[in-house]
């Protein structure tokens, strides 16, 4: 067994094949792939791929059979992460786990942990429209001019990343905000419900594979909530995805039922474990 960057086109495409029939385990993973993205690794078992990496700063995985192969692949992964410093694990919550406990047995402080519900739903599948319309002073646009939609919505995603994402040891600055912002409008689909001309709320997506579409970053501004704004975004944006022959799936907090019982009702459906844990920035 080893592991190797994924560096010419035929690894890409070998990576790519690997991935397909997991991909709505790992969206973010699959959309680095299909953009050929640099610190992209396979984990070879003689010459069968037995995993996908992705490590600069976050790690990304698929390794299905990891709990066939534990105690090899613990042991070159141990090896691989002296070397590739990451603070974040991202991915499906048995294999991160176990990438977990490899970075605590090297010394490493595990400081918080995530856990989710993926939830998906698939290609071909009807999206259940909001029970209540939209009224004549609301309207969904999309967003997608960073020089004009970033003031727009800065205090929405503001209030995403401070509410939801960020850790409670890290202050998110305003520049680190905008970067995240810039980058959603330049590369993702970003709607957003405007009430009486005022930005109330927003989703969009976060990573975009070749059959599936992760989406993230649903957020209503308090003064707007109870209003069924996030159900008539996630409407929309559905119906875009589920119309170019992509699945959908989103990740929702074990604890946030409200959140979770809107999902179902548009017609998502539990699929897997998630989690994202999160460690110093260096070895102690």
């Amino acid at each position: 067994m080893y592991i190797t960057k994924i560096n010419t086109t035929e690894k890409f495409k070998q990576a790519k094949d690997f991935l397909l029939p997991y991909e709505a385990d790992c969206v973010q993973l699959a959309s680095y792939v299909r953009k050929e993205m640099e610190n992209l690794f396979v984990i070879k078992d003689d010459e069968r791929t037995a995993g996908i990496i992705y490590a600069k700063g976050t790690f990304l995985h698929c390794i299905p059979d990891f709990e066939k192969r534990e105690e090899e692949l613990t042991r070159f992964l141990s090896d691989f992460l002296l070397t590739h410093h990451v603070t974040t694990i991202n991915g499906s919550l048995s294999v991160s786990e176990k990438v977990s406990a490899i970075l605590q047995a090297q010394g490493r402080k595990l400081l918080a942990e995530k856990r989710y519900f993926l939830m998906k739903i698939s290609a071909g599948d009807e999206v259940n429209p909001p029970e209540s319309p939209l009224t004549p002073d609301d309207e969904i646009k999309r967003c997608n001019n960073p020089e004009h939609d970033i003031d727009l919505l800065f205090e929405l995603q503001e209030g995403f990343v401070k509410e939801e994402v960020a850790a409670s040891w890290k202050n998110t600055s305003d520049a680190e905000i905008r970067l995240i912002l810039k980058q959603i409008l330049k590369n993702q689909i970003c709607l957003a419900l405007f009430s009486d001309g005022q930005a109330a709320a927003k989703v969009n997506t976060n990573a975009i594979g070749w059959n599936c579409v992760q989406i993230g970053g649903v957020y209503t501004h308090p003064r707007y909530r109870r209003n069924g704004y996030s159900w008539q975004l996630l409407y929309n944006l559905c119906r875009r995805i589920l119309r170019t022959g992509r699945s959908a799936v989103l990740f929702v907090k074990e604890n946030n039922m409200p959140a979770r019982t809107l999902y179902q009702k548009l017609g998502f459906k539990d699929f897997a474990r998630f989690s994202i844990s999160y460690f110093d920035e260096i070895s102690k």
